[in-house]
């Protein structure tokens, strides 16, 4: 495979990127998978799922300034390892501290996996074809999240061999990027470019904006992975550990079935209508979770549409952005992302009180699927501003 004019093969450049981007769907289905079985093993283990967050956080604050400064290989690589590092914690560690430093190297290995894949993918391919590749990207996250529902399901009477199989594959294949030659960095040394002049760049309207919306968004895509498989466990005449852990594989499947359609609805549709369209069926699976909590088809139907709804959002305003940053595309995104990351701290905070024995006890658990159509109609309201942002500045190279 020939290099490109710019010295790097972009083909094995996009595999790889969609690798990390498969690794990230562990760590955002890590709870999800795995919480119910660990919350019977570990006590406190309910309560970690925020430092997985602070942990995704953590990683996408130090990527953003890192990668465009020094380039995407080092830091590839370093995140995948982490990752690994963080399953293999699970593995081997029991007390509750050594937990919470894993379940934070799982979260930084994520965070810089999920700007950074965005990033590459944003910088190596134009207009023209960023929007499909990014869909491609964020397919290649469902099927990582995929897989490791599956597998979570499958041995879930033992949660330690899901962890073994997919540290292994995380570590090999990330000693295999080594070979293979990345962009350089964007910015040398004379650029005089840190991680605190990185957020003036929220003095652009369309970066503000859309951090508004991805906060929600955050919210919205760290409860529904995270707490619908204890929702379903918890509610009165719930469907059982075993049913939610399949409803869960529904749903990464919903959402990379909704990614590989996202390019054939932006061609025939646009931005719009197939932002309104997605978000509309989200919010039809969100109901259907609320209104049938008891019924195992239900429980398959709604996740489906949860999956196939929520995963539209970040593809389509992570190419609006693309449009208009190009030389900070990496800061761009992290920033975006890390307000996403705080929605999704607060959301994991909060929503998991929800969960707590004494609330199951007095019937919180029953009004989640409604928080869940809360996040959805504000992520409708916010993204007409996003739009008529970018449309103003798309011909724009928005610079510090």
């Amino acid at each position: 495979m020939g290099k490109t004019e710019k010295g790097y093969p972009r083909a094995l450049v996009a595999t790889a990127a969609c690798l990390g981007c498969a690794f990230f769907g562990v760590t955002m289905f890590f709870w999800g998978a795995m919480l119910p079985s660990l919350g019977e093993t570990i006590q406190g283990v309910q309560n970690l799922p925020w430092i997985l967050t602070l942990g995704i956080i953590a990683g996408t604050i130090i990527c953003g300034a890192v990668m465009d400064r020094y380039g995407y290989k080092a830091l590839l690589i370093s995140a995948s390892l982490a990752l690994a590092i963080g399953l293999c914690g699970f593995i081997f560690c029991h007390e509750l501290w050594q937990l919470i430093i894993s379940a934070f190297l799982i979260g930084a290995g994520g965070g810089v996996l999920n700007s950074e894949t965005i990033a590459i993918i944003s910088d190596i391919y134009g207009d023209n074809l960023r929007g499909t590749m990014l869909s491609i990207l964020g397919a290649s996250y469902c099927v990582g999240s995929l897989l490791w529902t599956v597998i979570c399901r499958v041995w879930s009477y033992d949660p330690m061999i899901p962890m073994k199989w997919s540290a292994a594959v995380i570590g090999i294949l990330s000693l295999a990027f080594i070979f293979i030659p990345f962009p350089k960095a964007k910015l040398t040394k004379e650029d005089k470019f840190s991680l605190i002049d990185s957020v003036k760049l929220f003095k652009y309207h369309i970066l503000a904006v859309a951090g508004i919306l991805f906060f929600f968004q955050g919210v919205l895509e760290a409860i529904s992975a995270n707490y619908s498989t204890s929702y379903y466990v918890s509610v009165e005449n719930g469907i059982g550990l075993p049913v939610a852990l399949t409803s869960l594989i529904f749903m990464t499947v919903g959402m990379a079935v909704g990614r590989f359609a996202l390019p054939v609805c932006l061609k025939t549709g646009g931005r719009k209508v197939a932002m309104f369209l997605f978000m509309a069926i989200a919010f039809i699976g969100a109901l259907l979770q609320f209104l049938r909590p008891a019924s195992q088809i239900g429980a398959f139907i709604s996740m489906t549409l949860l999956g196939f709804g929520i995963g539209v959002t970040a593809p389509v305003i992570f190419d609006y952005l693309g449009q208009v940053f190009k030389k900070h595309s990496g800061a761009a995104v992290s920033l975006s992302v890390v307000v996403a990351q705080i929605g999704m701290l607060i959301g994991n905070f909060l929503v998991g009180k929800m969960f707590l024995p004494s609330s199951v006890e007095a019937g919180a658990p029953k009004y989640f699927p409604i928080v869940m159509c809360i996040m959805i109609l504000a992520v409708c309201i916010a993204f007409p501003f996003v739009a008529r942002s970018a449309d103003k500045t798309k011909t724009k190279n928005l610079d510090l």
